[in-house]
């Protein structure tokens, strides 16, 4: 089956590799430099330019799944502008419409989100599909995190939101939103990095699903991305690109890098001669975490990630011979 990105940001496709060395905060990085400087001069074409060069490198990639967190919606044009170019690439796709994180939301933000959610995505018979991107509880206020959420539950749309990321990552955000009963197994968590054990046990309990970024996490500063802890509570995640500013398009590094982080911490432990070593995972695993689980992650495991009788197969094949 076709690789399932379970989250990147696609406008950023005419930006790519430009960012290889900047972390995620501080003087000159990319909340700075890509969010603060970059993205608030992004016009409605300039989006849907990002976004042909993103989905048509996904599809080279042999991704023919993406949910693309979209956090440029500075103009209800911008809205219209990408989905046009998500309509055209013909790619699978789960558009999860995002709130600007450069600026406070436009007055009008959540009736565009309506809006949009009734004028492009009335049927489900069809390649694209609507979530919302919700803001972290750690990005805002409890109150303001609160309602977006409940946004995307009055439109029946799947959430994405990102926690425990960074020095923004601090624990006991997400706790909160699970003793009011926030937490339900209609969300996705992306990176997870800083989420203490209580957190994450609350996402298993509640059905939830993981995206990590791994390659991104590792060299951006977002924190240790926490593979075997995920494992540890019975959580399988779904890998995603997360930026290509920094990070290469395609699913062999996400793979790779989980693959060999997880067996790496396992080895480091077997030569201490420490007890208790939890299974390696293997390359089939892995694949799993790259087709099966990121079509869960996305909402789409009964269309696709697996080659089974039923299922709108999206089929990519491979050379052996390079």
């Amino acid at each position: 089956p076709g690789f399932v990105d379970s989250h990147r940001h696609v406008w950023e496709g005419i930006l790519r590799n430009i960012g290889t060395d900047v972390p995620l905060e501080g003087k000159s990085s990319y909340l700075s430099f890509i969010l603060n400087t970059l993205a608030p001069v992004y016009r409605p074409e300039d989006a849907y330019i990002g976004y042909l060069v993103g989905l048509y490198g996904a599809i080279d990639a042999g991704i023919t799944t993406i949910l693309d967190w979209s956090h440029i919606q500075a103009t209800r044009e911008h809205g219209d502008a990408i989905i046009k170019a998500l309509q055209e690439s013909g790619i699978r796709a789960v558009f999860a419409y995002g709130y600007p994180w450069w600026k406070e939301p436009d007055e009008n933000q959540d009736d565009w989100i309506r809006e949009i959610a009734k004028q492009y995505f009335s049927s489900d018979d069809q390649l694209l599909t609507f979530a919302l991107a919700p803001a972290g509880p750690e990005f805002t206020t409890f109150e303001v995190a609160k309602a977006q959420w409940a946004l995307a539950r009055e439109l029946g749309a799947r959430i994405t939101v990102h926690v425990g990321v960074g020095t923004a990552g601090k624990q006991g955000k997400l706790a909160r939103m699970g003793k009011e009963g926030l937490l339900k197994d209609d969300t996705t968590y992306i990176h997870c990095t800083t989420l203490s054990d209580e957190e994450i046990k609350m996402i298993a309990d509640t059905g939830g699903a993981i995206s990590l970024s791994a390659p991104t996490e590792m060299m951006m500063g977002h924190g240790l991305p926490p593979i075997q802890k995920l494992l540890d509570y019975g959580l399988r995640p779904s890998l995603s690109v997360d930026v290509e500013t920094n990070m290469p398009g395609n699913m062999f590094t996400q793979m790779r890098t989980v693959h060999s982080l997880q067996r790496s911490m396992h080895f480091e432990k077997k030569l201490a001669r420490k007890g208790g070593l939890p299974p390696v995972l293997t390359a089939r695993e892995v694949l799993e975490f790259a087709t099966v689980e990121g079509a869960r992650a996305n909402g789409l495991l009964d269309k696709t990630g697996t080659l089974t009788p039923g299922k709108e197969a999206d089929l990519i094949m491979l050379r052996t011979d390079l």
